[in-house]
């Protein structure tokens, strides 16, 4: 998802390791993407912040996707968190102290500890220094 096709001609995800496709919206300038990537236009979402996910959903399901795997910044994670669309979260866990930067989840509709999407822990494994975490979504608090 890249609402205003800012993906760089030369980006890895455009290698020729596998198909890429790169959902933009409607009017954005995504003449430098083409060839690179499978561009599909999407209408933005309601608040005019990002792409509307159930016309995404919908594109995806017409071309025989049935899961994705979601990697991206914490507005596009709060989305689908708040959508109900998320059933299971991957996490790594670093070693590591940084004072400034972004929460995991900006936006959304989880405000409150009532508002937390509870998930189940069922794998904790080493990546290198790091920890990773894989947790099953129990659903929304509320």
């Amino acid at each position: 998802m890249d609402t205003h096709a800012r993906t760089p001609r030369d980006a890895r995800v455009l290698d020729d390791a596998a198909p890429t496709l790169i959902a933009v919206s409607e009017e954005a300038d995504a003449a430098h993407l083409e060839g690179r990537a499978i561009i599909v236009r999407i209408p933005k979402a309601d608040d005019g912040t990002g792409l509307d996910i159930t016309s995404l959903l919908r594109e995806l399901r017409e071309r025989d996707v049935r899961g994705m795997f979601l990697e991206g910044g914490p507005t596009l994670a709060a989305s689908f968190v708040s959508a109900g669309l998320v059933d299971r979260v991957i996490a790594y866990i670093a070693p590591a102290l940084l004072g400034r930067g972004k929460s995991a989840l900006q936006g959304g509709t989880i405000d409150t500890i009532g508002d937390t999407l509870r998930c189940e822990l069922v794998d904790v494994a080493r990546s290198g220094p790091d920890v990773r975490l894989v947790a099953r979504s129990r659903g929304r608090t509320r």
